[in-house]
């Protein structure tokens, strides 16, 4: 598989956020967040991604028995669904947990617990796409940059159709003092509409160091 890092910390978003966790971060994305804080995952100029064999991506994962919480995330984890199954083959009483943007159709849901589905919207710099990652395992968490940010937030969660209780928006910021100052328009967002927030635990505790 192509595969960036694998390391322990703490979940910080969405619906596991502060839960012990391992990840393992995905190399490769199909799209190019402005915004992206993982560029090293995908970015010409940056990625350093390596093509191992699973046997060693297992050996890393093994490396913290203390936990049986598995992130995949990216990058694009959902680019290399073979690696998703033959990861739940392995290790078949974990709970895994897969960030994705949406963009991908799932043939790996029995594996999967939770897909936390981060679709990307125009503040991203992306150009619209299929939200294709929708099942019952399923929340979707939007990143908000602004206030100008809800309309569109609004219309993808009205053109296919997700439950309130399932939407997740996130402040947009690689430093503490940038996500406080979009909190509070976001939290009482969430309020009138019946959404959760999510902050960014390790942003608010690392900044943004890598691997934590």
């Amino acid at each position: 598989m192509i595969l960036n890092e694998v390391f322990y910390s703490v979940q910080g978003e969405g619906k596991n956020a502060g839960q012990p966790a391992v990840f393992v971060r995905f190399g490769n994305c199909n799209l190019k967040c402005s915004w992206c804080d993982t560029k090293y995952t995908w970015h010409p100029d940056l990625q350093d991604n390596t093509s191992v064999e699973l046997a060693a991506v297992y050996e890393k994962v093994r490396a913290y028995p203390q936990c049986k919480h598995l992130i995949l995330t990216g990058g694009e984890p959902m680019l290399q669904q073979d690696a998703i199954r033959a990861l739940r083959s392995e290790f078949p009483d974990y709970y895994i947990e897969v960030e994705t943007n949406g963009s991908q159709p799932v043939s790996c849901y029995d594996e999967v617990d939770l897909f936390t589905v981060s679709y990307k919207t125009s503040n991203s710099g992306n150009p619209p796409y299929e939200l294709k990652t929708r099942n019952d395992k399923c929340i979707y968490k939007f990143v908000v940059c602004s206030r100008n940010d809800f309309g569109e937030i609004e219309e993808v969660i009205s053109r296919y159709e997700l439950p309130a209780s399932s939407i997740y928006l996130m402040p947009e910021g690689v430093s503490r003092d940038a996500l406080l100052e979009k909190q509070p328009f976001i939290v009482d967002y969430c309020a009138q509409r019946g959404y959760n927030f999510t902050s960014r635990l390790h942003i608010l505790t690392w900044g943004d160091k890598r691997g934590v």
